[in-house]
């Protein structure tokens, strides 16, 4: 699909581009080994070119030193282009040291639903012996518990004598979070192989006024041949768009998953589901779950476009394996045709290429004989010529559980399309 043209300050950029491989050859001469950290800062200014950046974002990519981590998250979620466009980007800039490792956060963007921070650490040697175990995050003296936390994609950069990453660390907040202080601080917990381990603590204020959460009721029905969902609303956020969903009790199928939701405003820009996050909040078997896509905030439209690309679902009571790990005997419903195996403590299932479309059954949600949960502890997926192997481990035990996947492919509804007023 062709994306609606942005304006681009050609000249601009191409001084910029410009002014920086003067920078290359002028530290060229002075000294060679501090290229391949200019030459990083040139790729990325020319993958302005490649995403079509607005001028507010090239503006930025000028004055923020170490921005190699925003690069990566503009290009891969629309939404957080969108933030630095509307200047929702907030510079922080603060820089501490310990062991021989300088961390600088650099920015955050934070809104009600969660919180992104982009760093850089370097050091002048090997940074392979330091290990990021944990990033807490305080609000004023209180730990913030229950965030989801997920690392960002990462820039790794060696000049030979000094070694650089580029990443961010995302919160997803499980209730929206009140701002009774913008006072903060990140606890980046590190381990050293020779030293063990050690923490560096930034503190930092946020600035920017929070922007408000928009709430839109929606409360379409979609029924597909009886099998019944509702979109109740849809909330929008600088960092996600989240969609709720309720199930209908009543269905004679499970539903397990929502294929390839898309959303789309009235002038025709699309907004996919989050790559590198939360894509989905709650259990769909307790018949609600949001969906989260890339936000679409900072954009005035009057309705919005919800596209479904598949509902997969299977009959109810029939949306499991049980397993005897004592006796490793396997019980599996009738339309279930690929091998299983159970060996210890672990499940293995043999999936013929292309069966599932790639997808994995994400065997984690298992319950023992009494209805308390069984432990999951790992999942592994391999592939061979003709099979794709999903390898699930469980703590020890010897009885019998249900273990229920997550996701199989078998849609009972495609490319539905559902046109929501804002107004």
């Amino acid at each position: 699909m062709n994306k609606l043209p942005i304006d681009v300050p050609k000249e601009k950029l191409q001084q910029i581009r410009m002014d920086t491989i003067r920078k290359v050859q002028r530290e060229k001469r002075i000294k060679k080994r501090i290229v391949p950290v200019a030459i990083v800062a040139l790729f990325c200014v020319s993958i302005l070119f490649s995403i079509r950046v607005s001028p507010t974002f090239a503006g930025y990519v000028a004055k923020i030193p170490g921005f190699h981590a925003l690069v990566s998250a503009v290009r891969s979620d629309a939404g957080i282009k969108d933030i630095v466009d509307n200047q929702y980007y907030e510079e922080i800039n603060v820089t501490e040291s310990k062991n021989g490792l300088a961390l600088t956060l650099h920015g955050a963007v934070a809104d009600h639903s969660g919180l992104v921070l982009f760093y850089d650490a370097n050091a002048l040697f090997d940074m392979s012996k330091y290990d990021l175990n944990d990033v807490q995050l305080f609000q004023g003296d209180d730990q913030i518990l229950g965030a989801n936390r997920i690392p960002g994609r990462s820039t790794y950069v060696n000049t030979g004598n000094q070694e650089y990453i580029s990443s961010s660390v995302i919160y997803n907040f499980p209730e929206p979070i009140v701002y009774t202080s913008k006072d903060f601080k990140a606890v980046f917990h590190f381990n050293d192989i020779d030293k063990g381990k050690f923490e560096i603590t930034i503190p930092f204020t946020l600035q920017n006024e929070i922007a408000q959460e928009k709430v839109i009721p929606a409360n379409r029905i979609v029924d597909i041949d009886g099998q019944k969902f509702t979109i109740t609303q849809i909330r929008q956020s600088p960092l996600k768009t989240a969609i709720d969903i309720e199930i209908a009790e009543a269905n004679t199928m499970q539903i397990l998953a929502f294929d390839d939701i898309t959303v789309m405003t009235d002038p025709g820009e699309r907004r996919y589901s989050i790559m590198n996050g939360i894509a989905t909040d709650g259990d769909i078997r307790d018949g609600k779950i949001t969906l989260y896509v890339q936000s679409n905030y900072f954009h005035e439209a009057d309705s919005l476009t919800i596209n479904i690309g598949a509902v997969q679902a299977v009959p109810k009571g029939e949306d499991f394996i049980e397993v005897d790990f004592g006796a490793k005997e396997v019980t599996k419903p009738e339309y279930f045709d690929w091998d299983i195996s159970v060996t210890s403590q672990e499940v293995s299932v043999a999936v013929k290429k292309g069966d599932n479309q790639g997808r994995q059954l994400r065997l984690w949600n298992a319950v023992k004989e009494d209805g308390t949960p069984l432990e999951f502890r790992r999942s592994t997926f391999s592939r061979d010529e003709q099979y794709e192997i999903e390898t699930t481990q469980f703590q020890d035990y010897d009885g019998k559980a249900k273990i229920y996947f997550s996701y199989y492919f078998n849609p009972i509804g495609k490319d539905i399309e559902l046109n929501i007023p804002l107004q």
